[in-house]
């Protein structure tokens, strides 16, 4: 009997300390937000985040000629305290938003490999075999440990990138994404980039505008 009351004396002291310190940290997580307002400019302000790329070309003449090629991401800053209004607001999201979030976000990729066709068909490319020819290389000679760039083109040429075998089955983004993944198993396979998308000739691969592929 007395080992059953020092057991429910501890079991309550346990409660009691777990709840003390649960409004502890709340109070102190109430005063980290009360101290740490964000920055607002009232005269406005632009976060510009720009990735890209510049390959010199060759000229008879010697002209300092170039071909670059950039994407630009711009977001603009808080110009009022009001903006702000769910800033301290905390909701619990569920499985069916971020469920929604993930199917809204889905095609990112795709549309990216199409701004890039297009973008190369502009400049006279062929630009839908030259992307397929980017992912075959991209998949065949990775570049995801050559730093921040590295990483970046890594992530944007590998068009199943974050998807693992326990996602659910996606009939209409395998559709869509079908021809993107059948150039990156072509490139983990070693099949010859260059000749399996032909119609992107030597000297007018992407990769090719920002390294050099050997085989070593």
């Amino acid at each position: 009997m007395h080992y059953l009351g020092m057991f429910i004396f501890y079991c309550c002291y346990k409660i009691a300390s777990s709840e003390h310190f649960s409004s502890l940290e709340d109070e102190l997580r109430t005063k980290r937000q009360i101290n740490s307002l964000p920055l607002v400019y009232p005269y406005g302000c632009t976060y510009k985040f720009i990735v890209g790329w510049s390959q010199p070309v060759p000229t008879p003449d010697y002209i300092s000629l170039s071909f670059a090629a950039n994407f630009q991401y711009q977001y603009g800053q808080f110009q009022n305290i009001s903006e702000l209004s769910r800033y301290y607001s905390y909701e619990d999201i569920s499985r069916e938003q971020r469920a929604a979030d993930l199917a809204a976000r889905k095609d990112e990729r795709l549309i990216f490999y199409r701004a890039m066709a297009d973008m190369l068909d502009s400049k006279g490319f062929n630009g839908h075999e030259c992307m397929l020819r980017a992912i075959c290389e991209a998949a065949q000679y990775p570049v995801e440990e050559e730093g921040l760039v590295g990483e970046i083109i890594h992530i944007l040429l590998t068009p199943d990138y974050g998807r693992t075998p326990f996602d659910p089955e996606d009939l209409e983004w395998e559709e869509s994404m079908s021809v993107y993944r059948d150039a990156a198993i072509a490139g983990r396979q070693m099949f010859s980039c260059p000749d399996v998308y032909h119609e992107c000739p030597e000297g007018q691969g992407v990769m090719e505008l920002i390294s050099v592929l050997r085989d070593e």
